[in-house]
C-alpha cells in the first residue's frame, strides 16, 4: 500500500488518499450495464485490480444513453457525462466488441482466458444465445470466477423479466414497509437500494471466491438475485410475522422498539432535523439548525440535521474522511468531476479513484492490442467487430 501523502494515520487523523494494491495483478472483465454490477468492478479497481469493461456502441450502457439537455453546449458529449456513469465505472478500461460476430466472441474469450473474474448482469440466457453458456465458460476456464448479478437470479419463473430499482424493492417487500401508520404506503422514491446492496454483497462474494480459489485452485459461478439481496434489508419483518403473526406494514416515524421520531423545521431556510420523541412547539419556534440541535442535545434528546446529498458532500465530517474525490475527465467540456469514494478506510488510507470513467472504446488499442497485431485492429474496426 503506497500513500500519496506522508500524513500520520491513526485514530482521529484525517485519512490519506492513496494507492491500495491488494488486488494488483488480478484482472477483471465485465459485460455490464447500469449501476449494480459495474460498481462492483469499480470497487475492485480501487483495490488494485485491472478492470476491463466490454461494451458496444450498438447498444450502449444505459448510463451512456443520456439525452442531451437544451443547456448543453455544442459538442458536449452527453453519453460520457452522466454522473452515474462515473460513479459506477471510474478507473476502468473500455473496449468495444460486437459479440454478434465470431471475431468479437473470440476476442472476449481471449480476454476471459487472461482474467480472474468475469462480471455480467444481463438477463439470464444472453450468454447461451451467443453459444457461450456459463457451463461452457466454466469448462473452458476452470479457474475463472463468474459473477452473475440479475434482477431475479438465474432460476425461477421471473428470471427473464426486466428489473428496475423500484420494481425490485417493491417485490422484495421494502416498499410495503414505508409510509404512515394509517396504512398508506408511500414507497421509497425509486432510490437504487437493490442495486447498491447488490454491489457490496457482490464485492464480498468475489473476494470470498478469490480466497477460496487459493485453496481449491478452482473458480466458481456466483448467482446473485438483486431482489433477494434487497429483501434481506427487511429481514426483521419476516421474523416478526413468524413470531407473533403480525403482518408488518408502514410504521410512520416509529422504530421497531416503539421509539418515535419527529421531523421538525428549523429557522434556517428549508432546513429540517430529526429528533427522538416529540419536539415541543416552543423548541421549534424558529431557532436556527445549530441552536436547535444544541438545545435538544443539551436535554439529552438525540437529534441530527436532515441533509441533502449536496450538504453531505460539503459537510466537514465527510470531507475530513475523504468521502468525495475529484477526477479529471479527458473531454474539456466536462472537466473536473466530484464522485464518492468507498465507505471504508484501511489504516487511514482511502483508496484513490484512479481516473474518470473511460471514454467508450478508449482502451481498444491498449487492451485488444495484446491479442491482435496493431495493423489488424483497423481492419476489425472497418469490419464492425469493434462496434
Amino acid at each position: 500500500m503506497s500513500n500519496t501523502s506522508t500524513e500520520t494515520t491513526g485514530l482521529g487523523a484525517h485519512p490519506v488518499i492513496g494507492d491500495v494494491g491488494w488486488l494488483r495483478g488480478l484482472k477483471i472483465v465485465e459485460v455490464t450495464t447500469a449501476v449494480s454490477a459495474p460498481l462492483i468492478g469499480r470497487v475492485l479497481s480501487e483495490l488494485g485490480a485491472e478492470v476491463v469493461k466490454v461494451e458496444s456502441r450498438a447498444k450502449v450502457d444505459v448510463n451512456r444513453a443520456r439525452v442531451p439537455r437544451p443547456t448543453d453546449p455544442e459538442g458536449f458529449p452527453a453519453h460520457e457525462a452522466f454522473q452515474l456513469l462515473h460513479e459506477a465505472n471510474a478507473g476502468k478500461h473500455s473496449v468495444t466488441l460486437n459479440l454478434k460476430t465470431e471475431q468479437g466472441k473470440e476476442l472476449l474469450l481471449d480476454l476471459l482466458g487472461d482474467a480472474d473474474v468475469f462480471i455480467e448482469n444481463f438477463v439470464p440466457g444472453w450468454l447461451d444465445r451467443l453459444d457461450l453458456s456459463i457451463a461452457q465458460l466454466r469448462e473452458r476456464f476452470p479457474r475463472l470466477i463468474i459473477f452473475s448479478a440479475s434482477g431475479y437470479g438465474q432460476t425461477g419463473p421471473l428470471r427473464t423479466q426486466r428489473s428496475y430499482a423500484p420494481v425490485m424493492t417493491a417485490l422484495a417487500g421494502i416498499e410495503g414497509l414505508i409510509g404512515y401508520e394509517d396504512g398508506q404506503v408511500m414507497g421509497c422514491s425509486a432510490l437504487a437500494l437493490a442495486d447498491l446492496n447488490c454491489t457490496f454483497s457482490g464485492v464480498f462474494l468475489v473476494m470470498a471466491a478469490l480466497a477460496g480459489r487459493q485453496s481449491t485452485g478452482q473458480g466458481t459461478h456466483i448467482d446473485l438475485s438483486q431482489i433477494e439481496a434487497a429483501a434481506i434489508l427487511a429481514g426483521e419483518a419476516f421474523i416478526e410475522q413468524q413470531l407473533d403473526g403480525t403482518v408488518p406494514g408502514p410504521a410512520g416515524n416509529t422504530d421497531p422498539d416503539g421509539t418515535r421520531w419527529t421531523l421538525a423545521r428549523t429557522g434556517d431556510d428549508d432546513s429540517w432535523l430529526a429528533a427522538t420523541g416529540t419536539v415541543a412547539a416552543d423548541d421549534a419556534a424558529r431557532p436556527g439548525t445549530g441552536e436547535l440541535l444544541e438545545r435538544l442535545r443539551g436535554r439529552g434528546i438525540e437529534a441530527s440535521p436532515v441533509l441533502t446529498p449536496a450538504q453531505v458532500a460539503a459537510d466537514e465530517h465527510f470531507t475530513s474522511r475523504g468521502f468525495m474525490q475529484s477526477v479529471e475527465h479527458p473531454h474539456p467540456l466536462i472537466g473536473s468531476l466530484q464522485i464518492t469514494s468507498v465507505p471504508w478506510r484501511m489504516e487511514g488510507t482511502v483508496p484513490q479513484v484512479a481516473a474518470a470513467a473511460p471514454l467508450i472504446g478508449s482502451s481498444n488499442a491498449e487492451v485488444l492490442g495484446r491479442y491482435v497485431p496493431a495493423g489488424a485492429l483497423s481492419e476489425l474496426e472497418r469490419e464492425g467487430v469493434l462496434k
